[in-house]
Formats: structure tokens, sequence, C-alpha cells
């Protein structure tokens, strides 16, 4: 976290990033469950993944692609501000 995130004090700045790494450690660590499920009862294991498959395929291709503008962006305006010493 850099000084001016620091000095605001706002509490959605500080769990942004955290709160990213925790969505994605969560969907690495659903994987041993649906192992579990997978090696138990591959039918239903089968319709889980159909259903999330459903849910992702439902929602707006746009929304992948302003996450991914976003993120992107701010990667490049982290790496620039690095690079002129304005942030550690």
């Amino acid at each position: 976290m850099n000084e001016a995130e620091e000095a605001k004090a706002d509490p959605w700045t500080q769990r942004a990033r955290p709160a990213f790494l925790y969505v994605m450690y969560a969907l690495l660590l659903w994987s041993v469950p649906m192992g579990l499920v997978a090696g138990i009862d591959p039918a239903l294991a089968a319709a889980i993944i159909a259903g999330i498959r459903a849910y992702f395929e439902a929602l707006p291709e746009p929304l992948y692609a302003l996450f991914g503008t976003g993120y992107i962006g701010y990667t490049a305006a982290r790496a620039w501000g690095k690079a002129k010493g304005a942030e550690r």
C-alpha cells in the first residue's frame, strides 16, 4: 500500500487487492470438494459444473471486457507510478 492510500484510510481502497485475492483463493480451494464430489458421484459433479458454466455464460461479454480493462489499466498505472518513483 502506498502513502496516498494510507493517508486516505479508505477501507475500500485498503481491502480491494486482498478481496480479489480471497476470491481467487476461494475458486482454487473449491476444486478440492469438487474433486471429492466427482469421486463419489460423477453425475452430481457434472450437474454442478453445468450449473456454474451456465451462470458464467449468462454474464454479458462486456462485463468480462470491463473487468479485464480495469485490471490491466490498474496494473499499468501501478507500473508507471513505480517507474516514476511516485509509488513504492
